[in-house]
């Protein structure tokens, strides 16, 4: 699969440190840029508008950090991921997940609606 997105300027990130200046929490919102995805195989697209949403991350002091994110987001789950991928869907709500500096990504839960676009691009 093939992405082109667009970035928006228009995003605020603001982040927060501890007295040591070590980051403890982030917070991005505003509204993305469109977003295409393609089928490499078959050439199939899907052109995805840019929609509003929040991003809040908190730094955990083992390395990890918590994501809580609301709004639209297409999220990517790879084999490795738990659980395990390949997928690729748009949530339209809220997402929780957390990740650790040695790339393991998982899926604690959401809530709203869910958009399997793979299925749609096949």
């Amino acid at each position: 699969m093939r992405i082109e997105s667009e970035t928006n300027p228009n995003r605020v990130l603001r982040e927060w440190r501890d007295s040591d200046g070590n980051l403890v929490r982030t917070l991005e919102a505003g509204r993305a840029g469109d977003v295409t995805l393609v089928n490499s195989e078959t050439g199939t697209s899907l052109t995805l508008k840019g929609q509003g949403a929040v991003n809040h991350t908190t730094y955990n002091p083992d390395g990890s950090w918590t994501t809580s994110l609301t709004g639209h987001y297409v999220l990517f789950l790879f084999p490795t991921d738990f659980p395990a991928g390949p997928s690729t869907t748009l949530y339209v709500g809220r997402v929780t997940y957390t990740s650790t500096p040695d790339s393991t990504f998982t899926l604690i839960g959401s809530s709203g609606t869910q958009r399997d676009l793979c299925a749609e691009l096949s």
